[in-house]
């Protein structure tokens, strides 16, 4: 009849839909890549984890924003450590290495 009653389609991606791709050069100056899907999926994964990146910084700056806010006048002293934390992620060049990220925001959150 009107398929009311049938099952909702499922897709057929797995839940966790992607996984992590090494880095693949183009292998040649000029021209086609040499293995043109792995060079897609390593661009592609490079995007996933730019975009991880940039959502973190926002999320570590909203906790600045409202650590400011809670604490007042005494944000100086009470805020170090998300400040910390904030500048040491804001300040590495390069933002396409997570893993020296993560080592370095474990460094600050210990607080040296």
């Amino acid at each position: 009849m009107s398929g009311m009653y049938d099952q909702p389609p499922s897709s057929d991606l797995p839940p966790s839909g992607m996984k992590a791709y090494p880095n693949v050069e183009r292998g040649v100056p000029v021209g086609r890549a040499v293995d043109a899907v792995g060079f897609h999926n390593a661009g592609e994964q490079r995007s996933r984890e730019m975009q991880v990146e940039i959502e973190t910084i926002k999320l570590l700056r909203q906790d600045v924003v409202s650590c400011y806010r809670r604490e007042g006048v005494n944000h100086y002293a009470n805020c170090r450590k998300e400040v910390d934390k904030y500048v040491t992620a804001i300040s590495d060049p390069d933002l396409l290495n997570p893993k020296q990220r993560q080592a370095k925001l474990a460094k600050a959150e210990g607080g040296e």
